[in-house]
């Protein structure tokens, strides 16, 4: 069962506001909704938003270049921050976790065991592609002069999830990245959903696996983006998803093309409303975790074009 809500920007009062909200209706720059279905290994649950980046008043951007890197390791491109407490000191409208990451301070000893350390501020590498609008972050990674499968936005309102190199980056403004091929090129790295097909048994990590996932995709026109959590390792509650699967769902959801980010305990999605409550997912930890790499949704009021009053 797919479930959706309408997210409106505030309509005010008075006798105008039956008018408003038709016009509102007609144009929202958000659709959220909740995904609860059955699969032979248990419940699956999950939230999706679909963004129409051709209205007023929105924009998407990523998580910005460090400011400073003093007292840092060599390689360090971000701070682990949790989705939550970035969309706060933000302010943004929804946000998720976007690509992967490896910390710098937690070398991985020997033992089968290993539990990484993610602790807010610590220093970190992103995997790939991470564009904000403030800078690049990290570069594209290009395996047997292919690029990973990234999402880009563009600052005229469209976007595109493709296999991206850095000279396909004239006129993006935000850009984050899944991970494509191995370097011993085994395993190719495709994106989830290319062309309106399926192609999540080629993708990237543990297609076969059930896992928490995160997504993102857009319509063929390339002016709807639509981003997805799935829930993971929560018996009883949500068991996650393969990368079939989940491309399944974004394809259900209108995706033409799509492409799997961080998942695992990384997948995060945290939705303010208008009145200040908030949607969120439940992390497989029982908390949320610190990541790298985030991309987020701000919603303001268009600007108006009725002159001012005398």
């Amino acid at each position: 069962m797919i479930t959706a809500n309408h997210f409106r920007r505030a309509l005010g009062v008075g006798a105008g506001l039956l008018l408003c909200a038709r016009l509102a209706l007609a144009s929202e720059p958000l659709v959220f909704g909740s995904i609860e279905t059955k699969t032979p290994a248990g419940p699956v649950h999950g939230w999706w938003a679909k963004i129409h980046l051709d209205q007023p008043g929105v924009r998407l951007d990523a998580t910005a270049p460090l400011a400073a890197r003093d007292n840092l390791p060599p390689g360090t491109e971000a701070k682990l921050l949790p989705v939550n407490e970035w969309a706060e000191a933000n302010g943004t409208t929804l946000a998720v976790n976007a690509g992967f990451f490896s910390m710098l301070t937690d070398p991985k000893p020997a033992s089968a065991e290993y539990t990484p350390n993610y602790t807010t501020g610590a220093p970190s590498d992103t995997r790939g592609l991470s564009l904000s609008s403030h800078g690049l972050v990290s570069p594209p990674r290009v395996v047997t002069e292919r690029g990973d499968p990234a999402l880009l936005i563009y600052g005229d309102g469209h976007a595109r999830a493709t296999y991206a190199r850095a000279n396909d980056l004239a006129g993006v403004t935000c850009a984050v990245a899944g991970i494509g091929a191995t370097e011993d090129g085994k395993q190719p790295g495709t994106l989830l959903v290319e062309a309106g097909r399926n192609t999540g048994a080629t993708a990237r990590v543990a297609p076969n696996f059930r896992h928490p996932r995160t997504a993102a995709g857009v319509t063929a026109d390339g002016h709807t983006l639509i981003l997805l959590t799935v829930d993971g390792r929560q018996p009883g509650y949500s068991v996650g998803v393969t990368l079939p699967e989940l491309a399944d769902l974004m394809l259900e959801l209108g995706a033409h093309e799509a492409l799997n980010l961080d998942g695992g305990g990384s997948t995060s999605f945290y939705l303010r409303r208008p009145d200040g409550s908030v949607v969120a997912n439940q992390p497989s930890a029982g908390k949320w975790r610190p990541v790298a790499n985030h991309l987020g949704l701000w919603i303001s009021e268009p600007a108006s074009t009725t002159p001012p009053a005398k």
